[in-house]
């Protein structure tokens, strides 16, 4: 099968979050299996890649990339390179999976598509979820009716990572058929490993047999961190220790370290900052137990790398991967919870009282359900679907 996938961004251009690491991850998983795959995509982010590079196919982990050069290195991406390309690297494609809401790059690639009768698969990754239109909707109601709905009406199909997401589109009157498809996790790294897990913890000088809570990943508004101050400062007299991992982005981490220093709970907190994808796999093999209270997520990456590795997790009911938890996860995967403070602090009681790790019954859950060749047979069921249909 032929598959052209076109992102604004790609790898390495890691620091624009889940999307590049998803995405990249499926190509890769795809080309793996013996599929052409090709990339369309531009040089936002990656000011070091090498001009002679641009708009010429490179190879990367056996998938085609094309980076085109970005009309301005900030702000909105654009690129006029690569709409005068469109007609050539687009010929061919069975199929152009797409990510690409609120993007106008999007736009052109969609309409060379439409006129060369190329089926799009229309990835959404959350874009079209309530918080995300809540932000800036001045701009994005006219925007989504005049620009993307036209284009995502037409779409052969709609890719959801989560039933969640899938609700979601149900007052947009989208009428494309939508896809389940969950966002890869590469998991070849991570894995149960007491012993690495083991040395962090004597990095840290945390006792092996304290409980070690985590919150790993962004630190933003978002991921709903003004829940827990209320909720830990309730657990003073258990002997519990905090391992923060992640940027802080609009001083949602500052925010919680304050809380909890005004608390008297300032010296039970050990705080990382970003770490790259090779220590995650002892970060997460030294917690017990994940922390992640969401006011919305659309997946949950995070969540199924805990999970891999035998941390148990306590998230809110606005996390994607949570009604997967929910219907079929082992018992002892932890918790899906209301974004309650009296839940969170309820069930955090009674957790602390009998820490419990998922194991490896959560490992193997996570690894059958999300590892990269698992998604990209998912993603080829998807994709023959549609050229079916």
């Amino acid at each position: 099968m032929r598959i052209t996938h076109a992102i604004p961004v790609y790898a390495p251009a890691w620091q624009f979050g889940g999307p590049v690491l998803s995405v990249s991850r499926l190509c890769e998983g795809l080309a793996a299996q013996g599929h052409c795959v090709k990339v369309i995509t531009t040089n936002a982010g990656l000011p070091d890649l090498p001009s002679e590079q641009l708009g010429h196919p490179i190879q990367r982990h056996g998938v085609e990339v094309t980076y085109f050069p970005v009309d301005q290195p900030k702000g909105t991406i654009h690129s006029r390179a690569m709409n005068k390309a469109l007609p050539t690297v687009l010929q061919g494609a069975d199929l152009l999976h797409l990510s690409a809401i609120w993007q106008p790059l999007g736009i052109p690639i969609q309409r060379e598509a439409w006129r060369q009768g190329i089926p799009v698969l229309h990835s959404l990754r959350g874009a079209l979820g309530p918080y995300s239109r809540q932000q800036g909707w001045w701009k994005k109601v006219p925007y989504y009716f005049l620009q993307e709905r036209p284009w995502l009406q037409r779409a052969a199909g709609l890719h959801v990572t989560t039933r969640q997401e899938e609700r979601e589109l149900n007052d947009l009157g989208l009428r494309a058929p939508r896809h389940l498809l969950s966002n890869p996790i590469d998991l070849e790294s991570l894995g149960p490993n007491s012993k690495r897990g083991a040395e962090l913890r004597t990095q840290l000088g945390i006792d092996s047999h304290r409980p070690l809570m985590l919150i790993c990943g962004r630190q933003h508004h978002k991921k709903g961190l003004d829940l827990l101050p209320s909720v830990l400062s309730r657990m003073q007299s258990q002997l519990w220790q905090l391992l923060l991992v992640g940027r802080d982005e609009d001083g949602s981490g500052d925010a919680l370290l304050t809380a909890l220093r005004n608390a008297g709970l300032g010296g039970r907190v050990h705080s990382l900052g970003t770490q790259p994808a090779a220590a995650l796999s002892a970060i997460y093999n030294a917690a017990d137990l994940l922390l992640l209270p969401s006011r919305h997520e659309n997946f949950g990456n995070v969540v199924i790398e805990a999970l891999a590795c035998g941390c148990a997790v306590a998230i809110s009911e606005h996390t994607g991967v949570a009604e997967d938890l929910l219907s079929d996860a082992p018992p002892g995967f932890g918790a899906v919870l209301p974004r309650r403070s009296e839940d969170w602090s309820t069930w955090l009681a009674g957790w602390l009282s009998a820490p419990r790790r998922a194991g490896d019954s959560g490992a193997q859950w996570a690894a059958e359900r999300y590892s990269i060749p698992a998604i990209s047979k998912r993603a080829l069921e998807v994709y023959r679907d549609i050229l079916q249909t």
